[in-house]
């Protein structure tokens, strides 16, 4: 019996490689096969995804373990599946144009056709030896007629592969399986070609160990982008008039370096961009606009050094001001202030959200101009502004991160 052991560790190493820096994977361009340039994400996650099942699938399987007596049916089954892993390995190895490390002939028992040129190197022959294997065994055997290399005749057929000592056994007690083939060409009609599980996996395990390789040549892609943006300086406010043009700067810059970033800073943008209704409420707005506007260093600052890890509080103040919470233990507010969410967005469920609203207007008209009157007569967004003041004055009155880090000045507080 026969069983290969792949490390399910090495799929995982490579998924996390390229998910280390996800967003320039995600924008990563390729050429097709079809000669198409086209983003190679999808076609990333799909390789990604059918490695790990096909490691465990063929970790599973078991060779020559009797059931199969008059042909091998278990390793087409394998051969074929372990053709899948290789055709995804090599594309990605394709989407990141990186070539393999050379290596030692695999299949030192592949018989090479001396009438034919050989014009491949040790590494070229290894892989089509196996696609030969693969097409005379598996999926071509009526018909196996483009690896003129190894094959005896112009094309070659297969009626029968077996496990070599059961119906049909060779001299060669090394050999594992044979494939009978035939042919109109040769003096031998019948040919029984001998094949060598342990090359088989072998190569497999060459195939699928080598994306250790790819992924530190991944690893250093990564690297030269992050070394080309934090080399391109950032334009810093002060080179600005209006400070919305310095925000979509920040957003353009976000959409190649990190886009995760993109919908914060829009949101922001949105922000700057609306007019209150009630004059009245000027005052809180600007002084909300401007704990953003320094709150918006932390944002330049990551985009600028190509650092994400958010670890210090600061990284993490844009998003308190944007989406307050309210710190009253008498009552629970939890799950309206989730709804109030509705209001800002464009398929939100805004008649609920503004009930939701409803709910928690005596907390927000203790800092803000804003009344039942208020709910029916201004727009959805407005309200869901007048919300974030609100929240951002409260959270001053308690021990938070808004209230640590907003500097202690009148344009703040």
């Amino acid at each position: 019996m026969f069983k290969i052991c792949l490390n399910p560790d090495i799929a995982i190493h490579f998924r996390n490689t390229i998910n280390e820096y996800i967003n320039f994977s995600m924008n990563h361009k390729y050429k097709h096969k079809n000669k198409k340039i086209d983003n190679s994400w999808n076609t990333i996650c799909s390789i990604m995804d059918r490695i790990d099942d096909l490691v465990y699938y063929l970790n599973k399987k078991v060779l020559n373990d009797g059931t199969w007596k008059s042909c091998a049916f278990d390793f087409f089954e394998f051969i074929e599946q372990a053709g899948v892993l290789i055709s995804c390995i090599d594309d990605a190895f394709a989407i990141y144009n990186v070539k393999y490390q050379s290596h030692n002939v695999i299949f030192k028992s592949m018989r090479l056709n001396p009438k034919v040129p050989i014009k491949k190197n040790k590494c070229e022959l290894d892989d089509s030896y196996f696609m030969y294997i693969r097409s005379l065994s598996s999926v071509h055997p009526s018909d196996t007629s483009h690896h003129k290399e190894f094959q005896e005749a112009d094309f070659e057929v297969s009626p029968y592969v077996m496990w070599n000592g059961g119906a049909l056994a060779l001299n060669n007690k090394n050999v594992d399986l044979v494939l009978v083939s035939y042919n109109n060409e040769t003096s031998d009609f019948i040919i029984n070609k001998g094949v060598i599980i342990s090359e088989i996996f072998n190569y497999i395990k060459y195939k699928y160990y080598s994306l250790n390789y790819l992924s530190k040549k991944i690893s250093l892609y990564y690297k030269r982008i992050i070394s080309d943006f934090r080399l391109s300086k950032i334009k810093k406010v002060s080179s600005f008039k209006d400070y919305i043009l310095y925000l979509k700067q920040l957003k353009d810059e976000s959409s190649k370096r990190n886009p995760d970033m993109e919908y914060e800073i829009q949101e922001i943008i949105d922000i700057f961009s609306l007019e209150l209704t009630n004059k009245k409420n000027e005052i809180k707005f600007m002084k909300y606009k401007n704990s953003l506007k320094y709150a918006m260093q932390s944002f330049h600052r990551q985009l600028q050094n190509m650092d994400f890890n958010c670890i210090s509080p600061f990284d993490r103040l844009i998003g308190d001001l944007l989406l307050g919470e309210i710190y009253l233990k008498d009552a629970n507010y939890r799950y309206p202030l989730g709804k109030i969410i509705y209001l800002k967005e464009s398929n939100g469920e805004k008649k609920f959200g503004l009930g939701m609203y409803r709910c928690l207007l005596n907390v927000f008209e203790r800092y803000v101009e804003v009344s039942e009157e208020d709910l029916s007569k201004l727009s959805y967004y407005e309200l869901y502004v007048l919300s974030q003041i609100a929240l951002y004055f409260h959270a001053l009155e308690y021990d938070n991160n808004i209230s640590k880090l907003i500097p202690n000045q009148i344009e703040y507080r």
